[in-house]
């Protein structure tokens, strides 16, 4: 039973710390699948699909939706990501987001900053620009067509017509306020 505890504790703990700083690469994850479905299902290393009682994507499902609870690694990897983008646009606590604002420009996440793990990082703006409202602040840390920070949405959404003649789709809003409407238009 020791040794139930044991894996059952790593296999729950190390992902989720390895998945709050960087993207697990997908072999990996089905790695570690396989090492929780053969522990799930038969409390050793290997298990053949005979062994397996219920299919591993019904096993992954919430239990109000019929399934069993066990987290979905790659959905747990990009929400735990997610955070880290949470993190930089509200950089009080964080000495990383602090660094890190004076190194990129967070509406686009552009800057100096380079790496495959930024690279994933600034791949999940989008979605988390879809998920988010904004209040403008300095103006500064606000995109101007993509960031929710008016009540009628996200302007690209509204007027995108008008966003598609845009000069710089990623700029802010302190951009637009300075240099005028005209000057970021074609």
């Amino acid at each position: 039973m020791a040794r139930a505890v044991l894996v059952n504790s790593v296999l729950d703990s190390l992902p989720t710390y390895a998945m709050m700083a960087l993207s697990l690469p997908p072999a990996l994850i089905t790695a570690m699948d396989s090492l929780r479905r053969a522990f799930m299902w038969t409390r050793e290393d290997k298990v053949s699909g005979a062994d397996c009682l219920i299919a591993w994507d019904m096993v992954t499902r919430p239990k109000e939706c019929g399934g069993l609870g066990i987290r979905d690694l790659a959905v747990q990897n990009r929400c735990l990501l997610m955070k880290l983008v949470h993190c930089l646009h509200n950089p009080a606590a964080s000495s990383w987001a602090a660094w890190a604002q004076e190194h990129v420009d967070l509406p686009s996440m552009d800057g100096t900053i380079a790496g495959d793990h930024w690279e994933t990082i600034r791949a999940l703006l989008p979605a988390y620009q879809d998920i988010t409202v904004v209040e403008v602040g300095d103006s500064r840390t606000t995109s101007f067509w993509r960031d929710a920070w008016l009540h009628i949405g996200r302007l690209a959404d509204v007027l995108p017509a008008l966003y598609s003649h845009s000069l710089r789709p990623t700029t802010s809003v302190r951009g637009v306020v300075n240099d005028g409407v005209r000057a970021h238009l074609v």
